[in-house]
């Protein structure tokens, strides 16, 4: 795999890897928590985390289904919601958000 880029996260204090195949499109994300970080995963599964088309329409659908949520919210370039699976594993739900026309940086 090709490491694309690595960065330290200011909301955890932890750290990130974004990697890929040749010829794929997809990306594999690692991250690493320190202790002290209270939502990192203990048992080596943090969260699973996918690319939708809108992250807020989909946590919409999903909600009804599975009580534990966290709500959209914006993080960077991403509008970010969560959802527990029947298992209590976190699944990040991520789409791109879009840059504001007419709007100074």
């Amino acid at each position: 795999m090709k490491l694309l880029f690595t960065a330290r996260i200011k909301e955890t204090g932890g750290r990130v890897a974004w990697l890929t195949s040749k010829g794929s499109k997809q990306i594999l994300e690692l991250n690493w928590y320190p202790r002290e970080y209270r939502y990192g995963g203990r048992s080596g599964l943090d969260h699973l985390a996918f690319e939708v088309k809108d992250a807020v329409a989909e946590y919409k659908k999903l909600r009804k289904k599975y009580r534990a949520a966290i709500a959209p919210f914006e993080e960077g370039k991403w509008m970010l919601a969560y959802v527990k699976d029947p298992n209590g594993n976190w699944i990040e739900l991520g789409s791109r958000l879009r840059k504001r026309r007419g709007r100074s940086p």
